[in-house]
């Protein structure tokens, strides 16, 4: 992960791999006169956040660009081979991405009310017939219907994506995913899609299929490009004017992780999937990479909590303040970080399974741990006067 930060690449290769992350050790307060501490804490704090949100989109926007290139492969010459290379670039983009998630809800570059990309890059579930029928036939959605869609094109997929319904995900991250693996129909692997599909004479709209994958992997990596410039250093950007604000580099940190662990992981990914058993929630069903993601997005917020590369994290800020609160909040991510490693694959097989299998525990063990997380986020913000949302906002 070039430029990424030694700890941030640690944290996420470990996750990856499903190996528990040990504890981490806090460091002492530095003993000033409160005020002066205060401007220096939140003043650390801001620049090691922002250089660990740059590390970590510029790693994303270099996989992107991989996943690009693999895609270009596949189109110009439709191989099994190639389609392989396709879904490999894929998962590990999807990794790199996953990490950057703890910098959402905060009214950053990647999700600001004007302006702002993430439902471009990370919408879902997506209704796959809004984008091609099952069967046979194939003959509506996007890429059949050339009467009402004629053009495939960027600005038009921009303008059509999530039109008519929030499950009318026709760019980013799974709609890629669901071009590269198909349906899955599966409860023990992911979507079959044969490279045929992409191969002229061999199947139906096969030109069309190449054009819209071709178009959103473009649009994915434009899309991290412009929020990865937004973190970049040394630039008249966002960047600059959180740095120039510590005070709100604290707030969107804990509202970033806040949200991120209890509203959207612990809420919208995994209560709503145990509850339904429907493997349409589960975040990434076609590549049946679920479990990878959560990995990703607990290495992200371990990042933020922690500090990358000797600089200060929030647990630091915490700990400034409220010793025995700094505490709970690392005993907190260290539960959710071993808890969300033992998360088994594939994920749609767990959530399956009758109240009280062992892997369906696992889920659920990871369910609590991440809202106790985000429990100790909110009280550890509160502490410092801080009150945070408990649902994203705008």
């Amino acid at each position: 992960m070039p430029g990424a930060p030694a700890a941030l690449t640690l944290i996420a290769i470990a996750l990856w791999q499903g190996a528990p992350v040990a504890p981490g050790t806090a460091r002492a307060a530095d003993t000033v006169p409160v005020d002066s501490a205060q401007r220096s804490r939140d003043g650390a704090f801001a620049s090691s956040y922002a250089a660990g949100a740059f590390a970590a989109y510029d790693a994303s926007l270099v996989q992107a660009t991989a996943l690009l290139s693999a895609v270009e492969a596949l189109c110009s010459d439709p191989t099994d081979a190639r389609l392989d290379a396709a879904r490999d670039a894929w998962r590990k983009a999807r990794v790199m991405y996953g990490a950057t998630e703890v910098y959402r809800f905060g009214d950053g570059p990647i999700d600001r009310r004007r302006g702002g990309v993430e439902t471009f890059v990370n919408a879902w579930p997506v209704d796959e017939s809004y984008i091609e029928s099952a069967g046979s036939a194939r003959r509506t959605g996007l890429l059949a219907d050339r009467a009402r869609y004629p053009v495939i094109s960027r600005a038009i997929l921009r303008e059509l994506n999530q039109r008519g319904g929030e499950t009318h995900v026709c760019t980013g991250w799974h709609a890629i995913e669901f071009m590269l693996w198909g349906r899955d129909t599966s409860d023990t692997g992911p979507g079959v899609r044969p490279s045929s599909d992409f191969l002229d004479g061999a199947s139906p709209d096969a030109d069309r299929r190449r054009e819209f994958l071709r178009e959103i992997t473009i649009m994915l990596r434009e899309d991290l490009e412009q929020v990865a410039r937004e973190w970049r250093p040394d630039a008249g950007n966002y960047r600059a004017a959180l740095v120039a604000n510590p005070e709100r580099a604290v707030r969107a940190a804990f509202v970033g992780v806040s949200l991120l662990t209890g509203f959207e992981m612990a809420g919208e990914r995994l209560a709503v999937a145990l509850e339904t058993r429907d493997q349409e929630e589960e975040h990434s069903c076609f590549s049946d990479t679920t479990d990878a993601d959560f990995k990703a997005n607990i290495a992200g917020v371990a990042a933020v909590l922690r500090g990358c590369d000797g600089g200060p994290g929030l647990i630091d800020v915490v700990r400034s303040s409220d010793p025995a609160r700094a505490d709970a909040l690392a005993s907190a991510l260290d539960a959710a970080i071993n808890t969300v490693s033992a998360i088994p694959a594939p994920f749609d097989a767990s959530i399956r399974e009758p109240d009280g299998g062992p892997r369906r525990e696992l889920v659920a063990a990871a369910m609590l741990s991440l809202e106790r997380l985000s429990e100790q986020v909110t009280a550890s913000a509160k502490a410092l006067g801080i009150h945070l949302p408990t649902e994203p906002q705008g």
